[in-house]
């Protein structure tokens, strides 16, 4: 079987991990499935050739069995923004092969709604759907907006990240710390500037001083970033702390599967965690964050950067993480993970029998 997937192949190592865990997904299913990637719009590698085309979709016609598009946030598209699937809305009619939609998830700013889409956005996204045999959303969010759109046929597949290893628990409670810095963005905005400057900035601040902390503390703690862009701040902030910033999504696993735990200012770093069963507290900071918390049940596990008693918050959530007072929840968490796979991977089976 021959698979063409169009994702958001950026310098953000977490657009990635979604790659890798659909790929797991299909080889499980299909062991024989070769994949093919390609840039699902001008945000990736490639600034020249990108999308759902009428020559990418001749081309996987001619070449392939099914494409598979799955990427996080591209059901976006408001007026700042274009939507995150370059098509050529015709092309469809082209379509030869199953689409299938896989882990898709709406997105939203700092602490902000989810974006409303366009006229233009929402007519391609209904458009695109309608073409799909099968339409996976990430998150429970997501998926209720999905259906308010009219679209019935949506399901829940998960985050894609989740798929990659479907580890057991980790349960030992000693070892290396494993800190993921948030976005820059988050530092600094210039649509976002109060709302960063109050909220973001106490957000990282609360993780340097953390940082220090635990160190302080004797625990090992090492310093993450998803992009190669939020390094010169993570210098600047951890200043004197390891810092690293792994080069492929490999390294980053091995890193998150040799840590006893981890806090988390990246959505899919946690979610990666999740695959691998190493417990996390994760920075709910926007739309995809909460929508990632409510479908696998980590409200207990989150926390939100918005008030002046965060820091004492995140320390008292962080002495709970590095105890033995987490088997319980964690138990739980692998469960509905397992539950939430089995059920995507039945569905991706049948739109690929």
């Amino acid at each position: 079987m021959r698979i063409h997937h169009f994702f958001p192949r950026t310098k953000n190592i977490g657009d990635h991990f979604v790659q890798r865990g659909i790929e797991a997904m299909v080889r499980r299913i299909r062991p024989d499935a070769s994949i093919e990637l390609f840039d699902v719009n001008n945000r990736g590698l490639d600034r020249s050739e990108y999308g759902l085309t009428l020559q990418t979709i001749e081309r996987a016609n001619a070449e392939a069995d099914a494409i598979i598009v799955g990427g996080s946030n591209l059901y976006e598209g408001n007026y700042r923004w274009h939507w995150g699937i370059h098509l050529e809305p015709e092309a469809l009619e082209k379509l030869r092969v199953p689409l299938l939609l896989l882990g898709i998830g709406s997105g939203s700013a700092f602490r902000a709604p989810l974006h409303s889409p366009s006229e233009k956005a929402t007519n391609e996204i209904k458009l695109l759907n309608q073409h799909a045999q099968l339409s996976g959303a990430r998150d429970v969010i997501t998926l209720d907006w999905l259906h308010q759109l009219g679209i019935a046929k949506a399901q829940l597949s998960g985050d894609p990240a989740t798929f990659i290893f479907n580890a057991p628990l980790q349960t030992r409670s000693a070892g290396r710390v494993l800190l993921v810095m948030p976005p820059r963005r988050f530092w600094r905005s210039i649509h976002q500037f109060w709302k960063v400057r109050r909220h973001g900035r106490t957000m990282f601040k609360a993780l340097v001083s953390l940082a220090r902390s635990l160190m302080a503390a004797g625990e090992e703690v090492v310093v993450a970033c998803n992009d190669p862009l939020d390094l010169p701040l993570a210098r600047s902030l951890f200043s004197g702390m390891d810092i690293i910033c792994p080069q492929t999504p490999e390294d980053y696993f091995d890193l998150v599967a040799k840590s006893s735990a981890l806090i988390s200012g990246r959505l899919h770093t946690a979610v990666a965690a999740l695959s691998l069963g190493v417990p996390f507290v994760l920075m709910n900071v926007d739309q995809r964050t909460e929508g990632f918390i409510k479908t696998y049940g980590l409200e207990s596990w989150s926390i939100t950067p918005a008030s002046s008693s965060f820091e004492p918050a995140l320390r008292e959530l962080v002495t709970k993480l590095l105890s033995d007072r987490r088997a319980t929840d964690w138990t739980e968490f692998i469960r509905l993970r397992d539950e939430t796979n089995a059920r995507a991977s039945l569905a991706v089976g049948q739109a690929l029998s």
